[in-house]
């Protein structure tokens, strides 16, 4: 079996970027910790970024922490198997999307954020880079069928919490509001080919993967999913494997998963 991003990236970051969050951090830390939002730009991994840092990840970017070793896995995975399309489902403010694209790293990235306080975020970062060209953003969610649901807005201080349900009860009571659904399986139509992905999707995992059996099926590539426990894990390797997807690690929240 060919080495994977696991093998090839450090498991701890290097002294002199530990270095470098920990002077951020005292540069950052006043305004973070006061109430109310935080503008602030900054540059990861070669991106340039506008975040509040009133945002547990706007301020993680902000002090060059936030997901370091995933990044670094993807960037090598896209760089190892040259994959035709990245696919970020769920991209909150669109750190992975910017960087991937501004990277050149893949020749098409698509990505999918339903949240419409996220989505501004997203379109706001993606120009900021100057990307309008290299992204297709979709402000929808990722689903088993096409139509609509229900999403559930994150806290402020953490907004890439926001949550997808059917029918929850009394949501036109609150902060929840309808957002469009659509398959990965119409809105990326490849055979034979590779892919990358990126999904976070807080629990919606399965219902992302029943919308996305042909995608699966009939390319390769490399696949990082978030699973929030050991049970959502235990399902989201059966169904790949299903797919003909091999399970290769699993780091923090994240399984991955190769297919040659």
């Amino acid at each position: 079996m060919p080495a994977s991003p696991t093998d090839l990236v450090p498991l701890r970051r290097p002294f002199l970027e530990k270095l470098d969050t920990s002077w951020r951090k005292r540069v950052v830390g006043e305004q973070a910790t006061a109430p109310g939002d935080h503008p602030a730009r900054c540059q990861y991994f070669g991106a340039t970024f506008d975040v509040d840092l009133g945002d547990i990840v706007g301020y993680e970017i902000a002090i060059h922490r936030f997901e370091w070793r995933e990044l670094k896995m993807m960037s090598e995975a896209c760089r190892r198997m040259k994959p035709e399309v990245f696919l970020d489902v769920g991209a909150n403010l669109g750190l992975y999307t910017c960087v991937v694209a501004s990277q050149r790293l893949v020749p098409r990235t698509v990505a999918f954020e339903p949240d419409r306080e996220n989505f501004a975020r997203l379109t706001n970062n993606i120009a900021l880079n100057g990307l309008e060209g290299r992204v297709e953003a979709h402000q929808a969610a990722a689903g088993a069928k096409a139509g609509t649901a229900i999403l559930h807005p994150s806290a402020r201080d953490n907004r890439g919490q926001s949550s997808i349900a059917e029918q929850p009860p009394g949501y036109a009571e609150g902060t929840s509001y309808e957002v469009a659904v659509v398959t990965l399986d119409e809105v990326v139509t490849l055979a034979n080919s590779r892919i990358a992905v990126k999904m976070d999707v807080e629990g919606h995992e399965s219902e992302v993967l029943a919308g996305a059996e042909k995608l699966f099926t009939r390319n390769g590539g490399y696949a990082q999913i978030e699973a929030l426990s050991d049970d959502i894990a235990s399902r989201l390797i059966a169904r790949m494997k299903g797919f003909g997807w091999q399970f290769r690690d699993r780091y923090g929240l994240d399984v991955r998963f190769e297919k040659p």
